[in-house]
């Protein structure tokens, strides 16, 4: 043990530190936990189990919007609400990728039709 008014190795036993003759207070300390979440979340610290950790409904609707939804992924990312960025993420990365996907699809069926409406290349060189 470590004496905490002058830092000196001490026994775990002693009631009084033999180098600056200070008493030395035996009780554990204890903090609760809302508290010192409380007291972090104040300073600015992100805190894990944020109450306010609940994604807005509108927010998800808009994010079906790609740049929006990555914009509020990062904005609650960084303020320290893991679950709400999750949500925002996976609606935005979701949309992105049907949205692809579909423009492909739709792109295999223009080019499907416009083949067949294009006259042969051979007929059309051969007049």
């Amino acid at each position: 043990m470590i004496c905490p008014h002058c830092a000196a190795s001490i026994s775990e036993n002693e009631e009084k530190c033999p180098y600056c003759d200070s008493y030395i207070d035996h009780k554990k300390k204890t903090a609760n936990i809302e508290d010192v979440q409380q007291t972090f979340q104040k300073m600015g610290f992100p805190v894990k189990n944020d109450p306010n950790d609940k994604p807005n409904k509108f927010m998800v609707m808009l994010s079906i919007i790609p740049p929006i939804g990555f914009l509020m992924f990062f904005i609650n990312l960084m303020s320290g609400r893991p679950k709400g960025a999750k949500v925002y993420f996976t609606v935005a990365f979701i949309t992105m990728f049907v949205s692809v996907f579909l423009y492909i699809i739709f792109c295999f069926i223009q080019m499907h039709s416009m083949s067949r409406s294009m006259p042969d290349v051979q007929h059309y060189f051969m007049r």
